[in-house]
């Protein structure tokens, strides 16, 4: 084997290794030359690769380890209020009192229960009795039966793409926290989910709802920059505010089709309650930037109500797209 081969076979192992694919032809004939050149060694390739977009997003992913605009305790508070008028009052803690005439709910569907927190937490506040709760991965699906203690809660596996384990008019409330943002069958899924409520039961839905694959238009990437910019230098989001599209390998299902949640909700259900979240300004340029901003510093509170204070004002205006929707409905009589 000649030299340039054996370095070739090299290259094509440190993109498996690192970018979790083939080298494009591209990349490889560029790595080669250089290396070939003596401009570059293997271990300079390893950290461009690395330190590519692509390559931080593999190494940064994990699903709990990003940290999220409601992290911060204030803009729970903010989301609160928009969701409930109240910014002492969780959607969730809201049922018992808007919906006080319904539950607790006899039969109740847990959509991608993920660890099992929201089935838990539904069970000790009353608000259901008999819960069915799935998700796609075994691994969430173990941990979750580990913690369910006595409660009555029924776990298996499904995917919210065929949901073949579900019932007709079984349940009379389902619950979707972020999820069908997920989904790559939405309609089927949404179909599906309708079709499974009893004729006056409920659908509750938070979710992201912005562009797909969060790709923003130029007009709200610029008003993003533009906020961005206003911040002190601390306080300033130092990530790609438009992610780029290779980012989602990592997570090839998320928000594949976000855009299509509420047209597709409307289509299946008569909508009882919603309100918008916002989202649009503050939430990317939160994202994992919370730091700074969670500390009772009166410099951070007052960045922190800036920035909040944008995201209601410009999502009030239409000027920035609503990324989060809180909304309830029952299946459409057709």
């Amino acid at each position: 084997m000649t030299e340039n081969k054996i370095i070739e076979k090299k290259l094509e192992t440190l993109y498996e290794e690192i970018l979790h694919r083939k080298a494009d032809k591209t990349g490889l004939f560029y790595f080669l030359s250089k290396i070939t050149n003596k401009e570059l060694g293997l271990d300079d390739v390893k950290t461009i690769l690395e330190n590519s977009e692509e390559g931080k997003a593999f190494g940064n992913f994990s699903h709990y380890s990003d940290k999220y605009w409601n992290d911060l305790p204030r803009v729970a508070q903010y989301k609160n209020k928009l969701s409930t008028d109240n910014e002492d009052i969780h959607w969730i803690d809201d049922i018992s009192n808007r919906f006080s005439e319904k539950i607790p709910f006899e039969n109740v569907l847990i959509v991608g229960c993920g660890n099992g927190w929201l089935e838990r937490k539904l069970s000790d506040m009353n608000i259901g009795k008999n819960f069915d709760a799935f998700d796609i991965s075994e691994k969430y699906i173990q941990e979750a039966k580990e913690k369910k203690g006595n409660r009555q809660i029924n776990y298996f596996i499904d995917d919210i793409n065929n949901l073949q384990h579900i019932e007709p008019k079984k349940y009379d409330a389902v619950f979707n926290f972020a999820i069908l943002h997920h989904a790559t069958e939405i309609d089927s899924a949404m179909k599906k989910l309708a079709e499974c409520l009893k004729p006056q039961g409920l659908m509750f839905n938070e979710e992201y709802v912005g562009p797909a694959r969060n790709q923003y238009s130029d007009g709200h990437l610029q008003l993003m920059l533009e906020v961005n910019s206003e911040l002190p230098e601390q306080f300033r989001s130092k990530h790609t505010l438009r992610p780029p599209l290779a980012n989602f390998r990592v997570e090839p299902s998320e928000a594949i089709h976000s855009d299509l949640v509420r047209p597709l909700f409307e289509k299946y259900f008569d909508t009882v309650y919603e309100r918008d979240m916002n989202g649009g300004i503050a939430y990317q340029i939160l994202w994992n930037n919370i730091e700074q901003f969670d500390n009772s510093d009166p410099e951070a509170k007052k960045w922190l109500e800036f920035l909040l204070d944008r995201d209601y004002e410009f999502s009030k205006q239409g000027k920035a797209p609503i990324l989060f929707w809180y909304g309830i409905g029952k299946q459409k009589i057709i």
